[in-house]
């Protein structure tokens, strides 16, 4: 591990801007915008206030938005006689829900809160409880309940104001996503985002926890983690993405594969059962889900102490 100064985090800190006024954290947007749409005549949103003006889905029915944004306690630690970590890492999942599966329940898990409780039903007039031991972090998730692919709005178009607020609200920001391979393993992670050293300190931490490919392709615990080259598709380096929009101008983004992710629910069948069974059945499962998002909170950590793994990992 080597050290970047203290005095550059902070400085990232005292030069940013004022977080925005935020007039509606709860509302539907501002405006209309336009939609368009795909040739099988699927709706396509512009953005999510487009999405939330257009009347076609309907919040509480369609989809939903969690998210919590705590006040920022100051950064001043001149009584102490060591420094600590500044916990400035937001975590969010854009497309949850039936969109990317399974990215709602990691969000809420990495953040540091129970992911099992349903949140139509049981979660009406309180947040998720937070994880006993765990650090909590803000959070910032879209979840569709249903009619999931139409609602797929890109991270660069992302103008939720919740998702804006918390990310500007943090130094950084780790996304969560989906993706299904043209080609290779079929269990990768995909580091990408414009935060170079927290995408390879992220992948530092899930070579630590065995995510890394085996002696054969078809091993039960392989895994290929890769962390994202310059001007390739999904790399998520676009200033205008989501996790981009912190008060440093950066994050990093995990594309997970599907199977990777089913690979870590006892059932994958609804979202229910995801949230009910997360880390549960085999030895395996336990070994994705855990080693996935303790993984993460690790890399989160060793961010924020201002370290960077001198090397890349196995694999990445």
């Amino acid at each position: 591990m080597t050290f970047t100064t203290r005095r550059k985090i902070l400085a990232s800190v005292a030069a940013a801007a004022a977080l925005p006024l935020v007039n509606d954290l709860t509302g539907n947007g501002s405006q209309a915008a336009a939609e368009g749409s795909t040739s099988s005549g699927t709706l396509e949103f512009s953005s999510n206030t487009a999405l939330y003006s257009s009347g076609a889905f309907k919040e509480g029915e369609d989809w939903m938005r969690r998210f919590q944004c705590r006040p920022q306690p100051g950064f001043a630690d001149n009584l102490r006689n060591a420094t600590g970590p500044i916990r400035s890492t937001a975590v969010i999942a854009p497309h949850g829900g039936s969109i990317e599966a399974g990215t709602s329940e990691l969000c809420l898990a990495i953040a540091g809160y129970d992911h099992s409780a349903d949140p139509v039903t049981e979660l009406q007039d309180k947040l998720p409880a937070a994880v006993p031991g765990a650090v909590q972090r803000d959070y910032w998730m879209f979840e569709a309940l249903k009619n999931g692919d139409p609602q797929h709005v890109t991270s660069t178009h992302c103008d939720d104001p919740a998702a804006l607020a918390v990310c500007a609200n943090n130094l950084y920001a780790v996304s969560l996503h989906g993706f299904s391979p043209d080609k290779g393993p079929a269990k990768q992670i995909l580091v990408g985002g414009s935060d170079q050293r927290l995408m390879h300190n992220l992948a530092w931490a899930f070579d630590k926890y065995g995510f890394k490919p085996g002696s054969d392709t078809f091993a039960p615990l392989s895994v290929t983690v890769t962390v994202a080259a310059p001007n390739t598709r999904i790399n998520g380096d676009d200033p205008a993405n989501i996790v981009n929009r912190t008060r440093t101008g950066a994050g990093a983004q995990l594309e997970i594969s599907t199977e990777l992710r089913k690979a870590m629910f006892l059932s994958w069948d609804s979202a229910a059962s995801r949230r009910s069974g997360a880390g549960k059945g085999d030895q395996n499962q336990a070994h994705f889900w855990n080693g996935f998002v303790s993984a993460v909170r690790e890399a989160m950590h060793v961010h924020e102490l201002g370290m960077a793994n001198a090397e890349p990992p196995t694999g990445a």
